[in-house]
């Protein structure tokens, strides 16, 4: 509960409320109209307490303890900690902000390349995007094959001791289920910790006509769902892996 003094600019308002209220008993003040009087008073003090009391937190004066709470709200040790704790928490995300590699694959990100160094111009152009969840990879062909090869790279995918086949299930945006036989790759010496899926893809051209600014992939194994990821901006990967294949 707020407590105060009436302050001056209160008093000179209760002032000329009485000084109507005399007034109006000159005039024939009944009862009802006294009653009436008395409420546009209360209402009026209470609006210019409330107004005071906003410009004072708003001017931060700190002129005295005009207005203070009852209520001890004094933390305990747990509180203390729990608060402790949680600017702990900010800081560390404070800084992890200010770590422009962590927030360009916060925000995702596209990469361009050749798949190849001995590529000739126009050969395995490939794009790939990456954000926190892992990698879509899409690379194409060379002078004499037209398909090309979309590969997963995720934390939950399987990472097997050798390379195998295997029958997975894709979902994309459509939702229309592709259950195929795609690879699966062992886990390399620089990624141990994420593994790799590989999809054949019959036409690089059907492959990148197909691709939407906005895309999700979700991959299953066995009824178990080990990949999830969407990119962004693929129109815009779109049209530089088509400037890449027409050096062809």
């Amino acid at each position: 509960m707020f407590l105060t003094t009436p302050t001056a600019s209160t008093s000179k308002l209760l002032a000329s409320i009485a000084a109507i209220c005399a007034v109006a008993h000159f005039l024939g003040c009944t009862p009802l109209k006294a009653q009436s009087f008395n409420e546009m008073a209360s209402e009026s003090s209470a609006q210019e307490f409330y107004a005071d009391v906003q410009r004072r937190i708003s001017a931060g004066t700190g002129d005295g303890p005009s207005y203070y709470l009852s209520q001890d709200y004094t933390l305990t040790p747990e509180q203390e900690a729990q608060l402790a704790s949680e600017r702990r928490d900010d800081n560390i995300v404070e800084g992890l902000r200010k770590d422009p590699v962590l927030m360009r694959y916060w925000q995702g990100y596209w990469d361009h390349y050749q798949a190849r160094a001995a590529a000739q111009p126009g050969e395995f152009c490939a794009a790939t995007y990456v954000n926190l969840e892992g990698s879509v990879t899409l690379a194409g062909f060379d002078k004499s094959w037209d398909g090309g090869l979309l590969m997963f790279v995720g934390r939950n995918v399987p990472r097997p001791s050798e390379f195998r086949e295997v029958t997975a299930t894709l979902t994309q945006d459509d939702g229309r289920p592709a259950t195929v036989r795609i690879y699966n790759m062992p886990a390399s010496a620089k990624m141990p910790d994420v593994g790799t899926l590989i999809f054949a893809v019959p036409s690089m051209a059907a492959a990148l006509s197909g691709m939407g600014n906005e895309q999700k992939f979700v991959i299953a194994i066995d009824g178990r769902e080990v990949f999830h990821m969407s990119w962004k901006d693929g129109k815009k990967a779109r049209n530089t892996l088509r400037n890449c294949a027409r050096k062809r």
